[in-house]
């Protein structure tokens, strides 16, 4: 709306006024934007840290108006709150939201992404890292093997692998998720694809040690001979002896350790006032730990596989920077054009204003899934012995912190893999 007096009347509103009003209107419109979900999302947060992850999820579904730029933050970090409180199925809806939301998020919104080029991408939809998009399968399949549903586990699974052939580079050191999409084609019998994924995992990690005991396992099955032999001196004589007995079940514990990375911005300051801002992943403390499982105070051998979300968080990031330095470059070429544009009319005072505006709204977008833990465990224990079982886990830290969770009493009998999910945290 404009002022229609003639210019030389005494206008309340003087023009210098009205584009420090506008600037003002236009920067806290940014503001709202981007905090206007932060409260909720940041107490929800602390609370999960802070050993209360009811209190969590309750203050997070008592949210009714929330603005549709941040709803796949709002879904994960749901999702993940409810998987760690043993609601399962709870966490696989908000899961499904999530998942569904990133399909939709092809289409983009063209007018709030043009906007972003004069102002900030924290005014845009969150369309998640590649590594997110991926754990929102990986949190899906934990759900449904917990919940023993292995035909929508193999659906997640297939989901997970589309993903990581879209993102080859950036996800390969994502060893959990691989892990677990093997194990989803291994439950419903389909050996040779269960086959393929681990021989695939092998090759990507630094030493095929891990699973090593699967490939010789089903590679046998297969008739893989050659490379069933090949695997076997991977595996170390104690625990090929164990793998040569009929287990009675298997216990296989997903387990989140420490407090993921979240997003920070770098600022580069360069003359006439132009600023860049980017993004960049930040570890939390410890990444990882030592994870110890006994029954009835005896250690059992098991076998692990690691991701370390730092890393493939960070190199996710890193594999879109080229796009995000082209849009920083672009919305820095913008605002320049904007602030000369108006102090070549001579609107030294406005151009002023405007140029600081658009400094201060230069801002990262820093928003991440938080409630992530630094790594993810997948461990294997073959149990030998049918009946009942009373599992200790013990954690041992790098500060040599040690922390002990009693698992509640579990029965293994008739080759039964029996799922459990922990998370320890700072």
């Amino acid at each position: 709306m404009s002022c229609h007096l003639p210019y030389k009347t005494n206008c309340f509103f003087s023009k210098d006024l009205i584009a420090w009003v506008c600037i003002a209107a236009l920067w806290g419109s940014v503001v709202f934007f981007a905090g206007c979900t932060a409260a909720p999302l940041m107490n929800a947060r602390k609370e999960f840290y802070s050993n209360d992850p009811l209190k969590a999820a309750d203050s997070l579904s008592e949210l009714r108006d929330f603005p549709s730029n941040d709803k796949l933050l709002l879904f994960m970090e749901k999702g993940l709150i409810q998987h760690h409180l043993g609601r399962y199925e709870e966490s696989i809806n908000e899961f499904f939201k999530a998942s569904k939301l990133i399909e939709e998020q092809e289409t983009i919104s063209l007018s709030r992404q043009s906007l972003s080029l004069v102002t900030t991408d924290w005014i845009t939809q969150y369309k998640g890292e590649y590594s997110e998009r991926l754990w929102v399968h990986t949190y899906l399949m934990m759900n449904f093997l917990l919940l023993h549903k292995y035909e929508s586990a193999l659906v997640e699974a297939k989901k997970a692998l589309k993903v990581l052939e879209k993102h080859p580079e950036s996800l390969a050191d994502d060893y959990f998720t691989r892990a677990l999409i093997a194990l989803c084609y291994e439950n419903l019998g389909q050996t040779n694809d269960a086959y393929i994924e681990y021989k695939k995992l092998a090759g990507l990690m630094h030493s095929p040690y891990p699973v090593a005991g699967e490939l010789y396992r089903l590679g046998s099955q297969l008739g893989f001979t050659k490379e069933a032999e090949h695997y076997k001196k991977v595996i170390p004589k104690s625990q090929f002896a164990l793998l040569k007995k009929k287990p009675a079940g298997e216990l296989i514990l997903f387990v989140g350790v420490g407090t993921g990375p979240v997003k920070v911005s770098d600022d580069i300051i360069a003359p006439a006032s132009i600023r860049f801002s980017f993004p960049r992943y930040e570890s939390r403390g410890f990444s990882d730990a030592q994870i110890i499982v006994s029954d009835s105070g005896q250690r059992l051998p098991a076998v692990s596989v690691t991701t370390s979300i730092d890393k493939v968080a960070s190199a996710s990031l890193q594999a879109r920077a080229s796009k995000i330095v082209v849009k920083e470059t672009a919305r820095a070429a913008i605002k320049e054009a904007m602030a000369q544009a108006v102090e070549h009319k001579n609107e030294s005072v406005i151009g002023v204003l405007l140029r600081a505006a658009l400094f201060l709204m230069e801002e990262a977008d820093t928003r991440c899934w938080e409630t992530l833990p630094a790594s993810l465990k997948l461990i294997r224990l073959r149990i030998l012995r049918p009946g009942k079982h009373h599992f200790k886990v013990t954690v041992v830290r790098g500060r040599g912190i040690v922390e002990e969770i009693t698992l509640p009493e579990i029965s293994v009998s008739s080759g039964r893999k029996i799922y459990h999910s922990i998370r320890v945290n700072n």
